[in-house]
């Protein structure tokens, strides 16, 4: 098997519609995979990534086709140290809550679209987990909704 020690991937501005071998991008610090001006980056879903991704600190897909935050986010959940995330002009950006469904899934993250996650931000999201699990909507059989739980 191939491993990639390449710690920079630039591949923003290409047609790339889907991430695959990104497993053996072990050493991978930065990967680009954004749009290019009105051009939008086809990528549609955040598959494709991988625990040995394990260097992997910022992500850059501005302009994605990613439509749905709560599936496709917890896709980036093994990530350990991503600390980075531009998802700016994708569909998911005007979602709801947008940036509080992202910190509830990817504690570590320190910004979003450049912007750095607030303590209120960080809260919100804590009483937001804290809320839909009284609601019953964190279930045993959806592990992955949970925030801040041991």
């Amino acid at each position: 098997a191939v491993v990639s020690t390449q710690s920079t991937g630039y591949l923003g501005e290409n047609q790339i519609t889907e991430l695959v071998d990104l497993d053996k991008c072990i050493a991978l610090k930065i990967l680009h995979l954004r749009g290019n001006g009105d051009n939008t980056n086809p990528i549609e879903s955040l598959s494709g990534f991988s625990k040995n991704m394990i260097a992997l600190q910022y992500l850059n897909i501005r302009g994605s086709k990613v439509s749905s935050l709560k599936s496709e986010i917890k896709k980036l959940k093994c990530l350990p140290m991503l600390r980075g995330l531009i998802l700016k002009d994708s569909p998911v950006a005007k979602e709801e809550e947008y940036r509080i469904e992202i910190i509830m899934n990817l504690r570590n993250l320190e910004r979003l679209d450049k912007d750095i996650f607030t303590d209120e931000e960080r809260q919100e999201a804590q009483e937001l987990h804290r809320q839909r699990e009284e609601e019953g909507k964190l279930s045993e059989s959806n592990p992955d909704g949970a925030m801040f739980l041991d």
